[in-house]
């Protein structure tokens, strides 16, 4: 039994491509009830929260199950024997380029706990300089420079609808309004 009350059977793969792998679990509930239920295994992930100066640097670039551009953080999947920080310090290179002198962990989150297996691990990354590395072949982003405030406004109307973005930018404040 895990941690949550469910028993966990057996699993098949339905499928599976570089960026995700889709499975089916057989399962028992915590209150009794057999069931199935399904998985998004991906790679452990990082986002990252930009600060220049009183800014932050966003990426805007198209998502595709909502069908639309999307403002957020910038954010990737590790590479195999990548850790978070460094994940987070290339993808800073390849969506904004730039890179940052100091850097600050600010925990994890999960996308969507009932499907999505691994955390984001977000960090906070200041004092930026360009140093920009080719994106990846697929990926079209903009940079989006605002105010911190801005972007916080832009969470709070829903302008920002990007779960891991509005996390990590109110830890990034709470973080930033504790260090002042």
């Amino acid at each position: 039994m895990s941690g949550a009350g469910y028993v966990r059977g057996s699993k098949s793969v339905v499928y599976e491509n570089a960026w995700l792998r889709f499975e089916v679990h057989e399962m028992v509930h915590p209150n009794g009830t057999p069931g199935m239920h399904g998985v998004v295994a991906t790679p452990p992930a990082s986002a990252v929260v930009l600060i220049d100066g009183g800014d932050v640097l966003l990426v805007r670039q198209a998502r595709y199950a909502v069908d639309r551009i999307v403002l957020e953080v910038v954010k990737g999947g590790l590479h195999a024997g990548e850790d978070a920080l460094d994940c987070a310090r290339r993808e800073s290179r390849e969506e904004a380029g730039v890179v940052a002198a100091c850097w600050r962990s600010l925990g994890v989150t999960y996308e969507i706990p009932s499907v999505v297996q691994e955390p984001v691990a977000l960090f906070l990354a200041e004092h930026l300089t360009p140093s920009p590395l080719p994106p990846e072949a697929v990926e079209r982003i903009d940079v989006v420079r605002m105010p911190f405030a801005d972007a916080l406004e832009a969470c709070a109307d829903g302008r920002i609808d990007d779960a891991v973005t509005a996390i990590a930018l109110l830890r990034a404040r709470y973080v930033l309004e504790r260090r002042e």
